[in-house]
């Protein structure tokens, strides 16, 4: 008497105990009223209107960006994968290197249930900053996570008003 067919029916019981448990897809932790809002950049959440002033920053590296910051609600932190960017008013066309951030419970706050992302960066694509001091530039943040995607956008005018 073989031992092959006892030896593939254990086999087959070991796969069908080991997956019984597995849910193919995780619950969507992101609910109907989900949304993701661009705010200033600093200690205290400040959501940013449309033509406030944002400051321009001369990166170590050489670069320019400004700073910004997120906040989410309705939608838990972990998994979801922000992108931000730069436009032109009424363009398509990237004026910005793609920034990307992914989130877990450890670089969010949370206050009042919602969940803040400071530290974000919108990284410019220019030669010098004469080319965005004072003209208007719309700020984009577009979030993902699960099979849902939101986004938030702001045109503010950059300034180089710190030292």
């Amino acid at each position: 008497m073989s031992i092959a067919p006892f030896t593939r029916g254990l086999s087959v019981l070991a796969l069908v105990v080991l997956f019984a448990g597995c849910d193919p897809e995780p619950p969507s932790v992101v609910s109907e009223d989900a949304r993701v809002e661009l705010g200033a950049a600093g200690v205290e959440w400040r959501p940013l209107a449309e033509g406030d002033p944002v400051e321009l920053v001369a990166g170590l590296q050489g670069g320019w960006h400004v700073d910004v910051a997120v906040r989410g609600r309705g939608l838990e932190p972990s998994g979801v994968a922000l992108r931000y960017e730069a436009r032109a008013p009424g363009s398509e066309a990237s004026m910005s290197f793609v920034t990307e951030a992914l989130l877990n419970e450890d670089n969010v706050l949370w206050v009042e249930g919602d969940w803040l992302r400071p530290g974000g960066r919108v990284v410019f694509d220019i030669a010098g900053p004469e080319e965005v001091v004072g003209a208007e530039v719309c700020l984009l943040v577009t979030a993902s996570a699960d099979a849902w995607m939101g986004e938030d956008s702001r045109c503010v005018t950059v300034v180089d008003e710190l030292p």
